[in-house]
């Protein structure tokens, strides 16, 4: 699609049947070496059933509606124009300058002759699967966890996802994938492997700029852990950016030089721009978000009200999560790594975003990084474990009535 748009070769209607050549291609170029092991039947299927059911009935009785209005604006944009191209007659930049990727897919579901429109309705389908895809993936480094994987379906913050139209999620998935890989791979993995790492970096910040800490991350990581910095380095750097590029970030920040003279347009049109400008708004925030990873959305807001932001606190599992890990921190490298990786990740976002503490949202990779690593570490016998395990079942079952909650709220709502 950034090439149709430039070149004018194609439209949204007809780059199908290019990609249908390619998709051809590539399928009988990889099939002899696929191996197909969707991760779906690694959850408890009653659990995933309950959670398809409410979010379907959330999202039949809940108009589709957008987080920010601009992400359905410019779907409409990408449908009334055929392709990327920039309409500089809209008022609100960000339609514009914010990026693409998510917009375009739910664009081309649209464009599905029939039934486009319904699959729409009903994206939080599409989310769970999405969800579930990256969770699974991240667990092909870790162990089971029994019982104990229903509680990624009862992380407050997530279950938002499945009902507004909103990118976060959707550019969290590759990020949950590359944390995994962090912990697990990271000191053993091939330069190959690296590079593929990377190029999912690049992908999930072109999609949302607030995920840049994970570059930061993957860096940093690589070279405390590797000792062949320089070729980890390099490939790290060429994945990066094609993972970039194939997400839309160079196309983006040429079209907003072009139309507004800045790579970041909308990002420095309005100075700080939910961004700390001092070291000391740095340290207010990074308190306020270490504050809310454990007051369950009770007390920044109280404290500290009158800013934006929408959606739920990680909640009780995180809170499950951390505490186990700490528990374990001594006996599981997979421990240590997890949470050293996901408190850097925190710390940088903390540091960066004024609304860090009320915007879990923008952070949900790390946070369910956490919480996937201790399920995997909550087998066993002994003592501790048994005692984890029976706190995560009372932790469970509170933040279902949380989300219950959520949902009777939105059903109102409607």
């Amino acid at each position: 699609m950034q090439v149709a748009t430039w070149t004018g070769v194609a439209t949204l209607r007809s780059v199908f049947l290019i990609n249908a050549a390619v998709g051809v291609v590539a399928f009988a170029a990889t099939r002899r070496n696929a191996i197909l092991d969707l991760p779906f039947r690694a959850f408890p299927l009653a659990v995933a059933g309950a959670m398809t059911l409410l979010v379907l009935v959330v999202n039949l009785a809940h108009p589709l509606q957008a987080a920010d209005p601009y992400h359905l604006e410019r779907v409409a944009q990408i449908q009334r124009l055929g392709t990327l191209a920039y309409d500089t007659s809209n008022l609100d930049q960000k339609v514009n300058v914010l990026g693409w990727t998510y917009e375009l897919v739910l664009a081309d579901v649209d464009q599905i002759p029939l039934i486009g429109h319904s699959l729409l309705r009903v994206h939080g389908l599409f989310g769970i699967a999405l969800y579930l895809l990256a969770i699974g993936a991240a667990r092909t480094w870790f162990g089971t966890g029994r019982w104990c994987r229903a509680a990624i379906f009862a992380v407050p913050v997530v279950f938002h996802q499945f009902v507004l139209v909103k990118n976060d999620l959707f550019g969290a998935v590759p990020a949950i994938v590359v944390l995994a890989w962090l912990v697990a791979r990271a000191d053993a993995a091939t330069t190959r492997e690296i590079g593929w790492a990377a190029w999912l970096t690049g992908f999930a910040v072109a999609i949302k700029l607030t995920s840049a800490p994970l570059a930061l991350v993957f860096m940093g990581a690589l070279l405390l852990v590797r000792q062949d910095r320089l070729r980890a380095l390099t490939a790290a750097a060429i994945g990066g950016l094609l993972g970039a590029v194939c997400g839309g970030m160079a196309f983006t920040m040429i079209e907003n030089t072009r139309w507004y003279g800045s790579p970041l347009a909308i990002h420095e049109a309005g100075g700080s721009y939910n961004r700390n400008a001092t070291v000391g708004e740095m340290g207010v925030s990074v308190f306020r978000f270490l504050v809310s990873l454990f007051d369950l959305g009770l007390i920044t807001r109280a404290v500290w009200p009158g800013r934006g932001g929408w959606g739920g606190t990680f909640g009780l599992p995180l809170v499950w999560a951390i505490a186990l890990l700490l528990l374990r921190y001594r006996s599981s490298v997979f421990a240590r790594r997890a949470l050293w990786i996901a408190g850097a990740y925190f710390l940088i976002f903390a540091a960066i975003y004024t609304d860090a503490d009320i915007a879990h949202r923008l952070a949900l990779a790390p946070g369910l990084l956490l919480i996937v690593v201790a399920i995997s570490l909550s087998n066993g016998e002994d003592v501790t474990s048994r005692r984890m395990r029976l706190a995560l079942a009372v932790v469970m079952v509170l933040s279902a009535a949380q989300i219950l909650r959520s949902a009777a709220l939105y059903l109102t709502s409607a």
